[in-house]
């Protein structure tokens, strides 16, 4: 999807770029590979050309693209830098954000799902974003990621963030991350199907109770968050694709 992104370049709206997909221009290379088009003067041409050419030299740069897409439009990023994609989601307790408690923080590759909890292995989770260049939240850009930098003073997140809320929002999935899950197949595990973010508080006042039990259930609650940001965010992509490329 990133070499069929025109969007990113300066002037260049949705309607354009359809406009240029519509002529067959369905890659930069074809973009590049025309000595005219249609709606086009020599000089915006000219102009289009080198900013396509500097975007081939960018073409491992996510920063670069992060930069020039709209959020809502970062969804086109993910199947080419997926290898260094992560989901994530975190847990948090406390009375008022963005100086919530974080109890528990959820991160999944797509191979290796890591939890980190308070009082264990939080202070770990910083040096975990290192190698990763796109993050995949469902609200993350009004929640997790504000509090997270209001928790970790100095945390860099990675360039890319895709929030899966507004991403399915523009393809009519409204309401919230257990609403729109059942649309898509997913199906929790009886031990924390019907549990919620104020459940999740709940069972962390048990854990600091002195029951076990409830930590489990919660890093069972918190895990089943983040892998299902999987699945949403191959259906969005799939989705966003069709409706860019009808058949």
């Amino acid at each position: 999807m990133l070499k069929r992104t025109f969007i990113h370049l300066p002037g260049i709206g949705e309607r354009t770029e359809a406009h240029f997909w519509r002529l067959g221009l369905l890659t930069w290379e074809d973009f590049l590979a025309s000595d005219r088009i249609r709606g086009l003067g020599e000089e915006r041409l000219t102009v289009l050309k080198e900013a396509l050419e500097e975007s081939l030299a960018q073409e491992d740069n996510p920063a670069y693209f992060a930069t020039r897409l709209p959020a809502v439009q970062q969804w086109r990023l993910f199947n080419r830098f997926r290898p260094r994609a992560a989901y994530l989601d975190i847990e948090t307790t406390g009375a008022a954000w963005p100086s919530l408690n974080v109890t528990v923080v959820g991160l999944y590759d797509g191979v290796r799902m890591r939890q980190f909890v308070q009082g264990y292995n939080l202070q770990e989770f910083p040096a975990a974003l290192q190698d990763i260049d796109l993050v995949i939240t469902f609200n993350g850009a009004q929640f997790d990621l504000p509090v997270l930098r209001a928790y970790f003073p100095g945390l860099r997140f990675p360039p890319v963030h895709v929030d899966l809320r507004f991403v399915l929002g523009r393809l009519g999935y409204k309401g919230g991350f257990k609403r729109i899950e059942p649309r898509f197949g997913i199906r929790r595990p009886p031990e924390v199907e019907g549990l919620d973010g104020y459940a999740a508080v709940l069972l962390w006042e048990r854990y600091l109770r002195g029951d076990r039990t409830a930590l489990e259930t919660l890093l069972i609650y918190n895990r089943e968050d983040v892998l299902n940001l999987e699945v949403l965010m191959e259906g969005a992509f799939r989705l966003h694709w069709e409706r860019c490329f009808p058949g």
